[in-house]
């Protein structure tokens, strides 16, 4: 696992902006009966989203040689998108753009060593610190999608859980691959967790001994 707890001064304002445009999209889509969103169970998927993917990117680009990193935000005309948006355009034309923005195939493209790999990451919300002995629940829904290479499971662990900037630490658990999440165990949507929560979705249940391996081992 890797531990990172210096972040930059303005991430929450950028992630806030981001949670607030995220939602907008969300409203638009809503109003043209494209809201598919199944699997976004909280609030601050979006914010803790956000800050998660901008430490990831910074990871990639400090710890390999000769790497290019870029967002699902950067290969989209966002400006346009506002743009749609703020005017109340609900042409066939824009509500696509709008949607093929919104549903995001991956998180982070990295390019290297010629090749190039899409990267999804999920980040978990906690106010403890992770151990080997934890599971996480990774949406069936998701893990169907094509377009994806590996999957990085992040820990976003604050000090106070009703405060999302109460931010102490991410830690990067490591990377899986989607044909190892589709041998986990499944948890189907009503069943209870092992904590005695109920599952929201469908969910695989992906072990962090057992199933997370080095971020390097996708790349190099």
């Amino acid at each position: 696992m890797i531990e990172v707890n210096n972040f930059s001064k303005d991430l929450f304002v950028k992630a806030k902006a981001f949670e607030i445009f995220r939602n907008e999209c969300k409203d638009y889509l809503q109003k043209v009966n494209m809201n598919f969103d199944k699997f976004t169970i909280v609030g601050h998927d979006s914010f803790i989203g956000y800050v998660t993917e901008a430490v990831i990117s910074d990871y990639f680009l400090n710890s390999f040689n000769n790497v290019k990193v870029s967002s699902w935000e950067k290969n989209h005309d966002i400006k346009r998108i506002i743009e749609i948006i703020e005017s109340n355009d609900y042409s066939s034309e824009s509500s696509s753009l709008v949607k093929e923005y919104f549903y995001d195939k991956w998180d982070i493209k990295i390019e290297i060593n010629n090749k190039t790999l899409y990267c999804d990451v999920k980040t978990a919300y906690t106010a403890k610190k992770p151990n080997q002995n934890w599971v996480f629940m990774y949406p069936v829904v998701q893990a169907s999608k094509e377009g994806k290479d590996f999957m990085i499971l992040v820990y976003y662990i604050v000090s106070d859980i009703k405060n999302i900037e109460s931010l102490k630490k991410l830690i990067i658990v490591g990377s899986i691959t989607t044909d190892v999440i589709n041998e986990c165990k499944i948890i189907k949507a009503g069943e209870k967790t092992r904590f005695g929560t109920v599952s929201q979705i469908d969910n695989y249940l992906t072990e962090l001994s057992k199933h997370y391996k080095p971020i390097s081992s996708q790349i190099l």
